[in-house]
């Protein structure tokens, strides 16, 4: 939280250096939104067929928020399948240190 006149800090770092994205609920709900009426099991197949790896049992956890990380290169294949960028998806990426 910043306050009227704290100043905001940002890192930057490679994106290749990110192993893990923090997932939540609302996140869930951006995966679902993104997904429209294409079944979890279509999406898992679409993923499958360009060469990634994504159930449509781990789709359904993190829509629920079940999860409380998602590997960037399982989020990559999310999204190519669903023909966005990471950045289409999110605009913050949370870094623990």
């Amino acid at each position: 939280m910043s306050h009227k006149g704290d100043k905001e800090t940002k890192m930057y770092i490679y994106v290749a250096d990110v192993v893990s994205v923090a997932w939540n609920k609302d996140r869930g709900e951006v995966l679902k939104r993104f997904r429209g009426k294409k079944s979890r099991q279509k999406l898992a197949d679409e993923i499958t067929a360009r060469g990634g790896e994504c159930s449509h049992q781990n789709l359904k956890k993190l829509e629920y928020g079940e999860s409380e990380s998602v590997s960037l290169k399982v989020l990559e294949s999310i999204c190519t399948a669903l023909n966005i960028s990471i950045s289409d998806f999110i605009s913050t990426i949370e870094v623990t240190i």
